[in-house]
């Protein structure tokens, strides 16, 4: 009896790594052009060749909707970060001027003017200037310091959540129902079905016509409907020593249609098993082992999400020139990654590091070590 060992489980790193590091630099861009002063031409150009790069990395037959959908994302983000960024300018620049005279204040021997319906139509790095201008001069006492504190507590807010906004894209499922998966987890299923078919294919090539589908406690609600189960490879369905088998295609596609099944979905761990005669299903497990097990992918899974957003919140934090903050949560993800591997030790669970990075750039420094 032959188990497949393929997909592995970093079989679609290469393209989710791209995915992420596109989805990383896109939100870098956004955030450091509001404080370098890039223009709006600047910013599309920038962003236009992140993703081409990443485009050039995705396979042919999903790299236009990965174009696309990168694409909408960052105009979602661009256009949300910025406009939030400008709310909480000119509330600044509206407390300091009560606070410093409105409407002209001297400083250096300088009259300054505010006009605050002209600043809240300002594009953000235009009112970048005027609140570096007048911050350092609210420092001086409490009442000061709250004001700068309170507008820092806002845009460390914004920045958050930024970076744990994924990309999302919009499918229908084979009942017609829309629905958004997550860009990430689209690509790590798509590489994942490929690398099925190719699979399937070759058995089929060697005269096998009947597989099962391996079991583990651990089955998402997703798979397990088709963990254990025979199928067969050319369409057909029927019966065999006592046991129905259904075509395989149907387990892969999943319950909405879209890929998303039992060995080709995100972050399955299930395996094909070639069918011999009078040959048992395999093992099964109760819904308290099932429970219990799917508690601890979950948590693993949770980990990985965790030290990434933090990953790139640290990175879009020194974008926006607040390095202290951004010392800070590097040592967050750090000090969550040595919680994640020290769990899944505990539950004597393989980890991956490759789930965790950001960007290329991480691949490239690890590969030098």
């Amino acid at each position: 009896m032959r188990t497949l060992s393929s997909p592995k489980e970093n079989i679609a790193e290469k393209v989710v790594l791209v995915v992420q590091d596109a989805q990383t630099r896109i939100k870098e861009t956004i955030v450091e052009s509001t404080y370098t002063g890039l223009s709006k031409s600047e910013i599309e150009n920038r962003i236009r060749l992140i993703i081409e790069e990443a485009a050039e990395e995705i396979p042919e037959a999903w790299r236009e909707q990965t174009r696309q959908a990168l694409a909408i994302n960052a105009q979602k983000w661009h256009y949300l970060y910025t406009q939030q960024v400008q709310a909480i300018n000119a509330q600044m620049i509206a407390a300091a001027a009560d606070k410093l005279k409105q409407p002209s204040v001297r400083i250096n021997d300088k009259t300054y003017s505010i006009n605050l319906q002209s600043v809240i139509g300002l594009p953000v790095n235009e009112q970048m200037p005027i609140l570096t201008t007048f911050r350092e001069h609210l420092t001086v006492d409490r009442a000061g310091l709250a004001l700068i504190e309170n507008y820092d507590k806002q845009i460390r807010a914004r920045v958050k959540s930024l970076a744990v906004d994924p990309a999302y894209f919009q499918r229908i499922d084979k009942n017609g129902k829309v629905y958004r998966p997550n860009l990430r987890n689209f690509a790590e299923m798509q590489a994942r079905y490929e690398s099925n078919v190719k699979d399937v294919k070759n058995l089929e090539a060697e005269g096998v016509k009947l597989v099962w589908t391996s079991s583990h406690p651990d089955a998402s609600p997703r798979c397990a409907p088709y963990q254990g189960r025979l199928y067969s490879l050319d369409g057909s369905s029927g019966t065999i020593d006592g046991i129905k088998y259904t075509p395989l295609s149907e387990a892969l596609a999943g319950p909405r249609g879209d890929g998303n099944g039992i060995i080709s979905g995100y972050n399955c761990r299930h395996r094909l098993i070639e069918y011999t005669p009078k040959s048992k299903p395999p093992k099964e497990y109760d819904r308290a082992t099932i429970r219990k097990e799917n508690a601890i992918n979950n948590r693993q899974r949770q980990y990985e999400r965790d030290i990434r957003n933090l990953k790139i919140e640290e990175r879009l934090m020194r974008r926006a020139g607040d390095e202290q903050t951004a010392n800070q949560l590097k040592n967050e993800w750090l000090d969550k990654t040595k919680q994640y591997e020290i769990f899944s030790l505990r539950a004597q669970r393989a980890y991956y590091p490759w789930r965790t990075k950001v960007t290329n750039e991480e691949i490239e420094r690890a590969n030098q070590v």
